[in-house]
């Protein structure tokens, strides 16, 4: 990965690449920012730059022994930390075969895409305490080849609690040749001490622009490419999906019709089955559903506005909301969007999905006819 194959974060990139040229590289890195901005793909194009042997014009060569090994994922001084299953029965490096083929063909990490690769189905990926022992191990050790050693940790905010106290003790008491790049979804998470202890670069989602400019180049056609770029929020994983290489998007808006209609019908039996096969798909997936179905009542009450401009939705979504939106109005919008908000907060703290998503179907159901 280079500087010049990432869309965007130029100010970030021109400060990261500052740090390596004049040797006031941080023993602790946090880039911080949602989900599909390409932090990782920042951060690996930075871990490339450091160790380069040639490099030229701001940039990794991309093809010296160590550029090749970085491409390779094979550096030995280069390591991987990540969330996983298996505390006891598993190590990271059992992952990293699915790891080395997730980050070539994911490289804005999707995280249900890891969970689907490790099989982790209900169970919450999260980095382990024994995680931080292999940490603490190595970086006691000398570097094998080059000058320095690269933890490149993403999610650190999965840390278990043993495992970021761990990390805090390294980050306080830094070995000189250790560098740890903290990538995370959520920094407001991380231990409070162990945030202050990095140098953060908040991260910003990409521009519309930007977005319309990735999807253009990898075959869509330049007018869906900017629709499509206008409802990502920046975020090249919701494009991706939404350009149909995921599907999520079709299907979360296949169920939100299926279930608003059931509501509408008061059909009790079908919004039980529906709720099952939602709550099937898994803690997280599920959580995502209920974001997007915050999206879609939110999107519903303002189309009544008659706005066209103020409105971010597909197609199909307008299609669906021409008829959908009148049932959305002042009487009932702030309770469904409540309701809402408590089902994806009792999934995220494991409650019962299937009762939760049946829990929440009845509250929709009874807002609707207001």
């Amino acid at each position: 990965m280079k500087f010049a194959e990432i869309t965007g974060h130029k100010n970030t990139i021109d400060s990261l690449r500052e740090l390596i040229d004049t040797d006031h590289i941080p023993h602790a890195i946090l880039l911080g920012g949602q989900e599909g901005i390409g932090k990782m793909r920042v951060a690996r194009a930075f871990t490339s730059y450091l160790y380069c042997l040639d490099r030229q014009n701001g940039d990794s060569c991309g093809k010296c022994p160590a550029c090749l090994q970085n491409n390779h994922h094979n550096n030995p001084d280069v390591h991987f930390i990540f969330p996983r299953t298996g505390a006891k029965t598993k190590t990271t490096e059992s992952f990293l075969p699915q790891w080395n083929e997730f980050i070539d063909r994911y490289s804005y990490m999707p995280k249900e895409e890891w969970a689907r690769a490790i099989d982790a189905g209900n169970t919450v990926p999260v980095i382990y305490r024994n995680d931080a022992g292999e940490i603490s191990r190595t970086a006691a050790l000398s570097s094998f080849a080059y000058k320095y050693k690269t933890y490149l940790i993403w999610l650190p905010e999965k840390m278990q609690p043993e495992c970021a106290n761990a990390l805090l003790k390294l980050l306080e008491e830094p070995y000189p040749d250790t560098i740890f790049i903290l990538v995370s979804n959520e920094p407001d998470k991380l231990l409070p001490t162990i945030f202050s202890r990095t140098q953060r670069f908040n991260m910003k989602p990409l521009s519309d622009e930007e977005v319309c400019g990735i999807l253009n180049s990898s075959g869509i056609p330049y007018p869906e490419a900017r629709e499509i770029a206008s409802l990502s929020e920046g975020n090249m994983i919701k494009a991706s999906d939404m350009a149909g290489e995921g599907g999520e998007i079709k299907e979360f808006s296949g169920y939100f019709i299926q279930m608003m209609r059931l509501c509408y019908a008061r059909n009790a039996a079908g919004i039980r089955m529906l709720g099952d096969a939602i709550a099937a798909m898994g803690r997280e997936k599920t959580a995502r559903y209920l974001s997007y179905c915050a999206r879609m009542i939110r999107e519903s009450f303002i189309y009544n506005l008659k706005e066209p401009s103020l409105n971010a939705m597909t197609r199909g979504e307008a299609d669906f909301s021409v008829k959908f939106s009148p049932f959305i109005n002042y009487r009932n919008v702030e309770k469904l969007m409540a309701e809402t908000q408590r089902a994806h907060d009792d999934i995220l703290r494991n409650g019962n999905g299937r009762l939760v998503m049946f829990d929440f179907m009845l509250k929709v159901m009874m807002q609707l006819r207001k």
